[in-house]
């Protein structure tokens, strides 16, 4: 790491030419700023799908869509439906988690 960078931009530099390295010409670019939450449903698909196999690859799932499981609808979901986010909000609300 030099001293220009943070931990956080190394690591997503890294995480970033890992997918380059995994996904070949379906690698897709992450946005140049900060999307904020209010801006999330700017987000493409390929970038959500993208988040997912990061995500899958870092925590050594099996998949992000195995069986009833499907991470990358829910994220999709989650991000760039209001009324969708809201009501999974309720959900993780009631649930405690």
């Amino acid at each position: 790491m030099t001293l220009s960078q943070s931990p956080k931009k190394t690591s997503v530099t890294a995480i970033n030419q890992a997918l380059k390295n995994y996904r070949g010409a379906m690698y897709v670019n992450p946005p140049k700023k900060v999307i904020k939450s209010d801006n999330y449903a700017r987000l493409s698909r390929d970038q959500l799908d993208q988040a997912v196999i990061a995500m899958v690859h870092a925590a050594n799932l099996s998949g992000g869509s195995v069986g009833d499981v499907d991470l990358y609808k829910l994220v999709r979901t989650y991000l760039q439906c209001d009324t969708a986010g809201t009501e999974i909000n309720a959900v993780v609300d009631r649930h405690g988690l």
